[in-house]
């Protein structure tokens, strides 16, 4: 059986947009089922923090806040500008309190990933939050 293709799904939430990268792995056999669980958990959440980091870039431009360049250090320093123009970026993990047997691990870069109805996932919610001074 071939590799599932994954997906990057975008919903806008109540507090900001929430990305959730999928892969349905109904009908694996063990093997590739543990294989494709791992690669979710350590490879493919990868993916989805490009997908994340690309939007942060798009908002900090809206507030007039440029990155120089594509290193996390431009990043992180984009996060404070963009504090002392009164806002503040909050990154959240959707399961990250999901707490029963659904969650199969978490990725290096702490995404809660879950398993339910034969569908790997992991949500993060990007959120746009005022700093009250």
């Amino acid at each position: 059986m071939a590799k599932k293709e994954l997906a990057i799904k975008e919903y806008q939430g109540d507090n900001g947009k929430i990305f959730v990268l999928e892969q349905n792995i109904k009908g694996f056999d063990t093997y590739k089922r543990a294989k494709a669980i791992n690669d979710f958990i350590n490879k493919e959440t990868k993916v989805l923090e490009m997908a994340i980091e690309t939007h942060l870039r798009q908002v900090f431009n809206s507030f007039g806040v440029i990155i120089q360049d594509g290193s996390k250090s431009a990043l992180e320093r984009a996060f404070l500008e963009l504090e002392h123009l009164g806002k503040k970026i909050a990154i959240i993990d959707r399961y990250y309190n999901f707490g029963d047997e659904r969650i199969v691990g978490e990725s290096p870069n702490e995404m809660t990933c879950i398993l339910e109805d034969d569908i790997l996932s992991c949500a993060m919610e990007v959120v746009l939050e005022h700093v009250w001074t």
